[in-house]
């Protein structure tokens, strides 16, 4: 009892003392900013410690953090136009295209520079991406540059670290970054260990547990999926290194994604991002100007997509470079966007953009998934899922888990890459996305969204109401803490 009556004002003022932090200093989004005030007051022992881990904290040491990676941005970019001379494609675009103010903005507000002359293939499971991308690390002759948010120790994950030992013991540059939280990675794995002593450069970015003194939280995670070889062939998508990504998960059976393979000048684009990524994570090295174009080569092959990567993430002054992306890919659709995300948890912006497209007479549809992997994660999809019915967006259950993230709008724009349908993604991760501009590359990944609708199950409101009470409730409850996710 003594020791009740010490403990309880301490913790309620510590609450209180969170709580008046979050609301004077940390310049949050509003709805954000609430939902930690509602925690920390009304759950203070739970709230004060899931703040230090998940709330983004009091910008501690942000500005340090990625000051200098921010240099390093703007030096590979400049790099890129100098040399590459790919400005020129980016005018021809604006002045000629049907999309030209799409274009536009994404290269005026997201910092996307468009390049003409790509090359695409999609792969929608992992059965076909593994092994494709196996073959291209075994071809491998000057580089291999890979970044993953989980990278696991099963089969297919000893299987890509045996081929990058070996390309590493003949010489080729390999560099390797997986996500310490993403990866569940406490210490160095034998996996890695293994990959090191090959040759192979390995880091884990933001290591969780050897870092508290300097940001004690589980905030600021690398999301990204990219792969680079020999600067010429480029990965990006929703897929990481993993035996779930084969469908080998027995509770997400059959698990769809969407992955990419890259081939032209927008290559050099996410060689960038690698690059930088890695200049932050072994603390600021790079590439010395000599080594620079090694990394940049001539384009492979001469194909016909216009593309614009897109990347966002807390080290830029404007966070929500992907979200504002996306809004503007939705908002000019004329015809039809179609979306797949497995989180589904927007603000209020990105909610207006699909409503005012729905009740416009765009055909707007939300595929989601029918298994979720977290509970809240999924009542929170659900719930948001249930106020877009209202307003008209048609919503349909994968019959199974569904992690892909893709935005096809007009037939003619398509949006693939690592971006979740959540705050987090937008502003709280490392994120990245490709935008295609291409009619028949369009059309393909209509195609598919089509035939995976014919493994959905469409809800609408009368569905929600069938659910009863308490499945309604959870999805209230759960939305609380959509800014959080």
């Amino acid at each position: 009892m003594i020791l009740h009556n010490i403990f309880l004002p301490v913790i309620i003022a510590t609450s209180l003392l969170f709580a008046a932090a979050v609301v004077f200093f940390e310049h949050k989004n509003p709805a954000t900013s609430l939902t930690w005030v509602l925690v920390l007051l009304f759950l203070p022992v739970i709230g004060i410690i899931a703040y230090l881990f998940l709330g983004t904290g009091f910008k501690i040491n942000k500005k340090k953090r990625y000051k200098l990676k921010a240099i390093n941005d703007r030096l590979y970019n400049k790099y890129i136009l100098k040399h590459l001379n790919i400005a020129d494609s980016f005018k021809f675009m604006a002045a000629h295209s049907g999309v030209a103010r799409l274009v536009t903005y994404l290269n005026n507000g997201c910092g996307g520079v468009y390049t003409q002359g790509n090359s695409a293939r999609v792969f929608t499971s992992g059965a076909d991406f593994y092994p494709r991308l196996m073959d291209d690390l075994a071809a491998a002759r000057s580089h291999i540059h890979m970044l993953f948010f989980i990278f696991r120790a099963d089969g297919i994950g000893r299987r890509m670290a045996a081929i990058l030992e070996e390309k590493a013991r003949q010489g080729v540059e390999v560099r390797f970054i997986y996500d310490s939280l993403g990866s569940r990675v406490v210490g160095t794995p034998p996996i890695f260990q293994n990959m090191r002593a090959a040759g192979a450069r390995v880091l884990g970015f933001s290591p969780v547990f050897s870092n508290l003194g300097s940001h004690l939280r589980l905030n600021y995670r690398n999301h990204r999926k990219i792969t680079v070889i020999d600067g010429q062939i480029g990965y990006i998508g929703g897929m990481n290194i993993g035996d779930e990504y084969l469908g080998q998960d027995k509770k997400l059976r059959p698990w769809r994604d969407t992955h990419l393979r890259l081939t032209g000048p927008a290559v050099w684009f996410l060689q960038e991002r690698f690059l930088m990524d890695w200049a932050y994570t072994s603390d600021l090295e790079r590439p010395g100007d000599d080594q620079v174009g090694q990394y940049f080569p001539e384009p492979l092959g001469q194909g016909r997509l216009g593309t614009q990567i897109i990347s966002s993430g807390p080290d830029t002054s404007d966070d929500c470079r992907l979200k504002s992306g996306l809004i503007a890919q939705i908002s000019a659709a004329q015809k039809n966007v179609f979306i797949q995300t497995p989180y589904f948890a927007p603000d209020e912006s990105f909610m207006d953009a699909l409503r005012i497209a729905a009740q416009s007479g765009v055909d707007a549809r939300l595929m989601i998934p029918g298994l979720g992997d977290h509970w809240i994660a999924q009542m929170a999809t659900l719930g948001y899922a249930r106020e877009a019915v209202k307003f008209g967006l048609r919503v349909f259950l994968y019959q199974g888990f569904i992690h892909s993230k893709t935005v096809v709008s007009d037939s003619l724009v398509t949006s693939i890459g690592t971006t979740n349908l959540t705050n987090r993604s937008f502003v709280l991760d490392f994120e990245a996305n490709a935008f295609i501009y291409d009619r028949d590359f369009g059309r393909e990944n209509e195609r598919i969204f089509l035939e995976d609708q014919s493994n959905c199950l469409e809800i609408n409101l009368a569905w929600f109401e069938m659910k009863g009470r308490a499945s309604r409730a959870a999805y209230n409850f759960a939305r609380l803490f959509a800014p959080l996710m």
